[in-house]
């Protein structure tokens, strides 16, 4: 008990020396300012962590053995801790949650031209700004990574040992799923060399897995280590997805029940047509004045609101509808009147998608079917005539899985090249044909999931999509699982604008969408309360060995600030 006590004073002795020694790095750089974003929680526990892929720093010139030999005997845990922590696992760790914040920071670059708090030009210990964590607080960017580190570590630590206790065992899709993310990583070592700066193809480097592991994580990580720590991570996420349906399950139907009457509306759908028009913004031509162009866009404005009140005018039922959507899009050959106009939302859903008052007379209980309406954002030259098909009503879900084979660039959006969207279509034949010639079970479909699926959505768990409610996928995967006739074990080849789908009919789950919604959302609210107490107990108490933990920080800063600033050199180069 005291040996304990002594160990978190020392832990907190050690922290407040952290504040200090970032405070005064901090203090190096001119200006500090809120973040305009905090960043996404890394930890949103185990489910997201093995779905995170490996962020290549863009370095290849990179030291093998920048840190010499590692002793991986060498444990980061205090007198008196339950779970000691080894310096490859705090190094590992660390660099995953450093990548994540990258790729955050990225994509508010691209995606939003805006910061989310973090500059890719500096190290956690030089960022100018600060963020949150997960309680609010604000703290430096270098904290916020130790932190998380720390706490992944529990839960994968905490899930893994509770899944073991469960009795759960990794099935032989867990195993292909694991080969498949070792696989991954070992093409891209292969092809990390070949993005060498040497323009002699002879002198580039190819990289074995372990050294491309090394430069990646850090010294002490090899393959060995790494489809252990895949392994733990496989059985953290089934322990917590096999304990969520746990209890889901044990709620009483009444009080699922009576949690849907309190606000019906959040989980009722309704279906409708809706067709939007909108203005364009026009740009300047040649020789043209600003008054001509103002002018031009007003007739172009006036124009649209002309067609939408045409069109409006000329709806008197769904016949009606479809028809003049179908005269407007006759010059588009493959237009499909019901993928492009008709819809089963939720609420929210509509709201988002079309707008907050259009969701309001949808819902609307003095709204009937067949009744129409023109919704007009002129402000921003919009308008949406809208057919109401149905009162609010419920849905039942289905389950289902499937092996996507995409048909996009992952990083532009932009379609492949024909010859990229041919040999994704010959590999998924080549899949479906491959299950066609086994034993054709959901288990031997989830094993081929987790090997070939590039849904990063459900990779990893045999590609499975449960409750799947109408709307809630892209029109021909939903045609496709809510056909009236679908059966379980079925299985088909269906393209969509993601690319080619092998999908699996699990089962109709001959329940209204309301119940798996409500169940979900208390099973997560009870397993963050089981969470809570998991990382608060004495048995997944994780040791902070103040001293041999700063060793491990430092090591690993060590390593952050080297490929900074190789990649800034880099970038300099590229600028010029």
């Amino acid at each position: 008990m005291n040996t304990m006590a002594n160990e978190k004073s020392k832990a907190e002795q050690y922290r407040d020396e952290r504040k200090a020694r970032i405070a005064k790095s901090a203090k190096k750089n001119a200006h500090s300012m809120e973040a305009r974003n905090t960043a996404k929680k890394v930890v949103n526990k185990v489910i997201s962590i093995v779905l995170c892929a490996v962020i290549v720093l863009g370095v290849v010139a990179f030291s093998l053995n920048y840190y010499g030999a590692l002793q991986r005997v060498i444990k980061i845990g205090g007198v008196g801790s339950d779970q000691s922590v080894t310096i490859a696992e705090y190094e590992y760790y660390y660099m995953r949650a450093y990548n994540q914040v990258r790729y955050q920071a990225q994509y508010y670059q691209y995606y939003y031209q805006t910061s989310n708090g973090y500059d890719l030009s500096l190290t956690p210990e030089e960022q100018t700004q600060t963020t949150k964590d997960a309680d609010g607080n604000e703290i430096t960017w270098a904290e916020k990574l130790h932190e998380d580190t720390l706490e992944i570590i529990q839960l994968h630590k905490a899930y893994y040992n509770e899944a073991l206790k469960m009795g759960l065992k990794l099935t032989k899709a867990d195993e292909a799923f694991i080969d498949k993310q070792i696989e991954d990583l070992r093409d891209e070592a292969k092809s990390a060399g070949s993005n060498s700066s040497s323009s002699n193809s002879e002198n580039k480097v190819t990289y074995s897995l372990n050294a491309y592991l090394r430069k990646v994580y850090g010294g002490s990580i090899n393959e060995r280590f790494l489809r252990k720590q895949l392994k733990i991570q496989v059985l953290a996420q089934k322990y917590l997805t096999e304990r969520t349906n746990e209890i889901a399950k044990d709620y009483d139907q009444k009080d699922i029940d009576a949690e849907y009457k309190k606000d019906t509306t959040a989980y009722d759908f309704v279906t409708f047509r809706a067709y939007t028009f909108k203005t364009t913004e026009l740009t300047k031509e040649d020789n043209e004045t600003d008054d001509a162009l103002k002018a031009r866009q007003a007739k172009a404005n006036a124009e649209v609101k002309k067609n939408a009140n045409d069109f409006y005018n000329a709806v008197t039922n769904d016949a009606t509808f479809t028809a003049k959507a179908k005269e407007l899009n006759k010059d588009t050959a493959d237009y499909n009147v019901d993928k492009e106009t008709k819809y089963s939302m939720l609420k929210s859903t509509a709201q988002s998608t079309f707008s907050e008052d259009a969701a309001k007379w949808l819902f609307d209980s003095s709204t009937k079917v067949g009744s129409k309406k023109l919704f007009s954002d002129e402000e921003n030259g919009k308008y949406i005539v809208v057919l109401a098909l149905s009162k609010p009503h419920q849905e039942q879900t289905v389950t289902a899985r499937h092996i996507l084979f995409q048909t996009k660039d992952q990083s532009s959006g932009n379609d492949l090249s024909e010859e990229e969207i041919a040999k994704k279509k010959t590999q998924a034949e080549d899949v479906l044909k491959k299950f066609n010639e086994g034993d054709k079970t959901e288990d031997s479909f989830a094993a081929l999931a987790n090997e070939y699926n590039e849904d990063t959505g459900s990779s990893s768990n045999g590609g499975l999509y449960e409750h799947i409610y109408p709307g809630q996928m892209v029109t021909e995967f939903n045609d496709w699982v809510f056909d009236a006739n679908r059966k379980a074990g079925d299985v088909e080849l269906v393209e969509t604008d993601y690319g080619y789908h092998i999908i699996y009919f699990v089962a109709k789950d001959g329940k209204d969408y309301y119940d798996s919604a409500i169940r979900s959302s208390k099973a997560n609210e009870d397993i963050e309360t089981e969470t809570k107490a998991l990382q608060e107990g004495k048995d997944y108490v994780v040791g902070l060995g103040p001293r041999r933990m700063n060793y491990a920080e430092k090591r690993v800063l060590k390593k952050i600030k080297y490929l900074v600033e190789l990649s800034n050199a880099n970038s300099s180069s590229s600028a010029r």
